[in-house]
């Protein structure tokens, strides 16, 4: 598995204070999506990759101003770099752009 569990605000907080590496947070609602896991191993040695679902932890939502599933976030040293609701084609394009700069 590609991606790391979140589950507490305790992993939130430790996600985000990854140094050095980009960190991409997947949040779902029911299944992972294959592209997700796809791209979070293509990525991973640029990146640090977690998934959170949403139904389960919905604390989520609000700590990453989830408004729509799946919705992938990108950090880098603590700060948000990029969002894309929905993980279309033109979103999930530029988040590969970046996490392989």
């Amino acid at each position: 598995m590609a991606h790391k569990d979140l589950t507490s605000k305790a992993d939130f907080d430790a996600a985000l204070a990854t140094q050095g590496k980009y960190v991409l947070i997947y949040a779902y609602a029911g299944d992972v999506s294959p592209k997700a896991e796809e791209a979070a191993q293509k990525h991973a040695a640029t990146t640090e990759a977690f998934k959170v679902d949403v139904d389960k932890y919905e604390t989520a939502k609000a700590f990453f101003g989830i408004t729509k599933t799946p919705t992938v976030v990108v950090y880098k040293d603590g700060k948000e770099v990029k969002k894309v609701e929905g993980m279309d084609e033109a979103g999930m394009s530029e988040i590969a752009s970046i996490v392989s700069a």
